[in-house]
């Protein structure tokens, strides 16, 4: 069973997390990235991930690398992304990280969610 399937977004999370989307400054894009990486780093300390923490940490990576590679991003991609970032960082969302085994359901889904979205939104790079 995919990870996904355990945690749905509803239309009306989808709507809900849109506006908040609208509302993410991009100039706090690197106080997010500072957090989110001191996040990932107290994870990787824990020494034990798993599946769930394992592919979280590989979406928030892609979404990292997106930030870094594509320096002209329309500002609405910079949010998505920032909010999904955002997200993560929050321990207290949908379900707490705390919770054992499913603290991080709700962020990969949501995490998930936004790399949908955005992948057919991104720009070619040019072959080298």
């Amino acid at each position: 069973m995919k990870i996904q399937k355990l945690f749905k977004i509803t239309e009306e999370d989808k709507i809900h997390y849109k506006e908040l989307i609208q509302v993410i400054d991009v100039k706090q894009k690197d106080s997010i990235v500072f957090i989110l990486r001191t996040k990932i780093q107290n994870l990787l300390d824990e020494g034990k991930l798993n599946s769930v923490e394992a592919e979280l940490i590989k979406d928030i990576g892609k979404l990292a690398k997106i930030l870094e590679i594509y320096q002209d991003l329309p500002d609405l991609i910079i949010k998505k992304i920032l909010f999904a970032m955002s997200y993560f960082i929050d321990e207290n969302d949908e379900i707490p990280d705390v919770i054992p085994n499913y603290g991080y359901l709700d962020d990969i889904t949501v995490v998930s969610w936004i790399l949908n979205d955005i992948e057919d939104k991104l720009p070619q790079i040019p072959n080298a």
